[in-house]
């Protein structure tokens, strides 16, 4: 099948090592499906590599296709962990990480605190922040040291999580390249460093307060990088229209769940209780970085149901208060309000 293709799959890693099977698939007009295309990309890419290891280093220089990529429109992602635990309520203590987001190479910060090291929790705080820069980069280099992936039997028990594979394939499909490996991570670095030697804080603090001081360092580091505002502006039009990227920001921690026998639904460590309406019922949960949300996957129990929870950062709590517990009716756009879940 690939056949008649190696040519020009050859010519264009040659001609720019660092492209993407996404990229690629466009270029040729590839025919059949993603995965066996990335599945050739990788073997034709691998058969390339003991030439360019040959070459000098001097000859690779900033001229070659793999660092032209990297001038503007880049990003560095990874996680820094304050030294301090966090008071999440409940009487529960604990240390929470900081999703950081470096632009390349005007150095802009962005910086979300995170409730743990889950993947899912990763994505979350990195899909409000794309949507603070209002820009997704074209690349996105993560060190992705201490962070938590599910394993693949999680997906059966909690099916509303998400997978780094799914993370990949979905940035893929909208032409984005994601690296988890090679090049040193010298923005990141930096950015670490300077939000350790900026950190103090000997009490247990609430993540809102936290979060407060971490958007005022964040407002600060971006403000003191002369001149990075005018490079901020310039490399942020380098990058990607968040319109242009619908599968990566369509991306949610969504999935089904069926209530246990006392009506309670497990999410990201917490319980959730939910009304006779969803006993014995696949429903709809999905989570965001403050709320869980809960719905009808049909009309069940006079209309269609939905049920928000502020999302708790402790563990091991049944919840039984919500938010707002809103019912549509069948043909109807109007909604009311119940009480309770």
């Amino acid at each position: 099948m690939a056949a008649p293709f190696e040519p020009l799959i050859l010519q264009l890693l040659r001609d720019a090592p660092g492209v993407s099977a996404a990229e690629i698939a466009r270029r040729i007009d590839w025919p059949a499906s993603a995965s066996l295309l990335r599945f050739h990309v990788a073997r034709l890419r691998s058969a390339l590599l003991p030439q360019a290891e040959h070459r000098p280093e001097q000859e690779q220089g900033f001229g070659s296709a793999v660092l032209r990529d990297f001038l503007r429109g880049w990003a560095e992602c990874g996680l820094w962990w304050p030294p301090a635990e966090l008071d999440v309520g409940h009487g529960q203590t604990r240390r929470c990480p900081v999703l950081l987001m470096v632009a390349g190479a005007s150095r802009h910060v962005g910086a979300c605190l995170l409730p743990s090291a889950r993947f899912r929790n990763v994505w979350i705080g990195q899909r409000r922040l794309l949507q603070e820069w209002g820009a997704v980069p074209h690349t996105l280099r993560w060190d992705t040291s201490g962070i938590d992936f599910p394993w693949a039997w999680h997906f059966e028990t909690e099916g509303w999580d998400i997978s780094w594979n799914t993370y990949v394939a979905r940035a893929e499909l909208d032409d984005l390249a994601v690296q988890d490996r090679g090049l040193p991570l010298t923005g990141l670095a930096a950015a670490r460093r300077l939000r350790q030697s900026s950190s103090a804080s000997p009490l247990p603090a609430a993540p809102l307060a936290f979060a407060a001081g971490l958007a005022s360092w964040v407002e600060e580091t971006n403000a003191a990088a002369r001149p990075a505002p005018t490079r901020w502006t310039e490399e942020r039009a380098a990058m990607r229209a968040p319109a242009t990227v619908p599968q990566l920001l369509a991306t949610r921690c969504q999935g089904r769940a069926v209530p246990d026998t006392d009506g309670y639904i497990a999410v990201a460590g917490n319980h959730y209780l939910v009304g006779p309406w969803g006993a014995r019922r696949r429903l709809t949960v999905e989570l965001s970085e403050t709320e869980v949300t809960i719905r009808s996957s049909g009309y069940h129990s006079g209309g269609f149901h939905v049920v928000i929870y502020a999302r708790s950062w402790a563990t091991g709590i049944h919840h039984t208060l919500p938010r707002s517990h809103t019912v549509t009716g069948l043909g109807s756009s109007r909604s009311r309000e119940e009480a309770g879940p």
